[in-house]
């Protein structure tokens, strides 16, 4: 396996993995285009003998990129302009990189990560020697599972314009990347990588997602970082009586927000924080434990499951039954039939 050495700066990660090695700076120019985004890119402070190398890994939709300039003097200058599907991580492995993304200007250090979203235009100037490491993420994919962790679609995500050190979960991030990757690396040769496998490539993206919301500040971190606590307002309290008195008929969130008398947005932070939910798993789970406790007694009455499902408020059989397993550990036949046999 890589060597954790590789990760201070002193080589470059994923050394099994070179897309490309090169001093021709239009060929760079041109490489680093089709595996990012169209940017503008020069050499200020000279013509160097450059010694360019770029190391890639990928998943499904997340890729890693480490990144060597080879510039031995002057800096490196690249102009990108918005990618609107792209979030790119950046941590700088070696020297420091002033950046500026749309009017906020800073600099990035050994030890620290930033986000570079999709809507800004960035300016970056890498001084001699500068090494980075980039986690490149689909737009649609990270928003995706914010909404999934919400239970709404918030808005456009927007992350904070500092660089975050390596701390809790920033720290966590890094780690798992290092971990990912330098398993990826290894496995070109003995075959045995695990990461990339078909079954576990999905959940560990949706994991990287999902610490990166939570390392980064972004304009939805008071909803993804609420805490449970109780009691809960009034408003939390009069859906979920709500829902209890409703369960078995259709019920759609803007119900639930006209019930609650507050904003959508307020209902779902109100949620998240006193119940650590969001109102629609809240109606799901109610109506599951609804379902398995007419399941339970209704064994001797020759009550079939859809019956069951169908007077609970589902719809769809198919995904009860997915969901019922997924709670408790059991399909709903076999709760109707070991109740039945006793």
């Amino acid at each position: 396996m890589t060597s954790v050495r590789s990760w201070d700066g002193s080589d470059l990660p994923l050394p099994s993995l070179t897309r490309l090695a090169t001093r021709d700076i239009n060929e760079v120019h041109d490489h680093m285009s089709r595996m990012f985004c169209p940017h503008d890119l020069r050499v200020e402070g000279g013509n160097p003998p450059l010694a360019f190398r770029h190391h890639q890994a990928s998943l499904k939709s997340v890729t890693f990129n480490a990144t060597d300039y080879g510039n031995p003097y002057g800096r490196v200058v690249v102009n990108i302009p918005p990618t609107d599907v792209l979030y790119l991580v950046q941590f700088s492995l070696r020297g420091v990189a002033q950046i500026t993304q749309d009017n906020a200007t800073f600099e990035l250090h050994p030890g620290q990560m930033c986000v570079l979203g999709p809507d800004a235009k960035v300016r970056q100037m890498f001084g001699d020697g500068y090494k980075h490491f980039t986690v490149k993420m689909d737009k649609s994919g990270l928003e995706a599972i914010l909404a999934q962790e919400l239970g709404f679609r918030p808005g456009d995500l927007h992350f904070s314009q500092q660089p975050v050190r390596l701390e809790g979960a920033a720290a966590a991030f890094a780690q798992l990347v290092r971990t990912v990757c330098d398993n990826l690396d290894s496995g070109i040769e003995t075959g045995l990588s695990g990461f990339n496998h078909a079954r576990a490539s999905g959940a560990v993206e949706e994991t990287l997602q999902r610490l990166l919301l939570a390392a980064v500040p972004h304009n939805h971190s008071d909803l993804f970082d609420a805490p449970a606590s109780c009691p809960a307002p009034y408003y939390v309290r009069r859906v979920e009586e709500f829902i209890h008195e409703h369960a078995q008929a259709p019920i759609t969130l803007e119900e639930m927000i006209v019930v609650s008398g507050v904003s959508a947005r307020s209902l779902h932070a109100g949620f998240r924080r006193f119940r650590n939910t969001t109102p629609m798993l809240y109606l799901k789970n109610h109506r599951l434990d609804l379902a398995r406790r007419q399941l339970r007694e209704g064994a001797d009455t020759g009550v079939s499951v859809t019956e069951v499902a169908l007077a609970c408020g589902f719809t769809h059989l198919s995904k009860f039954a997915r969901d019922y397993l997924e709670r408790f550990g059991e399909r709903p036949s076999m709760t109707l039939k070991r109740m039945s046999g006793r």
